[in-house]
């Protein structure tokens, strides 16, 4: 059993890290189409709806709210680091406060549409360490005296 819990982690991480991370290879990904990201995206958005789906028991309508969640935020996400990206800025962590924000706002819809005992699990799938890591980063941040809109 924790191994099978441990695969699920790791594949959520995974999963998260293909959606949510910043590309290393920011080369290989301007050599894209637009058509090409656009695809990517929508498959990566697809493999997610598809993971929550069966980790939690959605139902149609739910499954449609994070289809629309997941595709609003990401292309907000992808605007605003695209915008950090042409204004020469280097600071990543700059750049993993635009991601921190947009997987906050994710959860925060989740939470507003899952049941409390589909949150439960979806907070133990993984989401819970990943939420407390970005409030140590935010709180790392205020520390040093970085301001942050989150």
């Amino acid at each position: 059993m924790k191994f099978y819990n441990a695969m699920k982690y790791c594949a959520a991480v995974v999963l998260c890290a293909a959606l949510f991370i910043v590309p290393a290879r920011a080369q290989q990904q301007q050599e894209l189409t637009p058509e090409q990201r656009e695809k990517k995206m929508y498959e990566a958005i697809d493999a997610e709806v598809e993971r929550l789906t069966k980790l939690l028991n959605l139902d149609e309508g739910q499954q449609f709210y994070v289809t629309m969640t997941l595709t609003d935020c990401i292309q907000a996400r992808d605007e605003e680091l695209k915008s950090l990206s042409t204004s020469g800025v280097q600071n990543t962590d700059l750049y993993q406060r635009v991601i921190d924000k947009w997987m906050d706002k994710i959860d925060s819809d989740y939470e507003s549409y899952f049941t409390p005992e589909q949150w439960k699990k979806y907070l133990r799938s993984g989401a819970e360490k990943a939420r407390k890591a970005r409030e140590r980063r935010r709180e790392k941040a205020e520390r040093e005296g970085i301001v942050t809109d989150n």
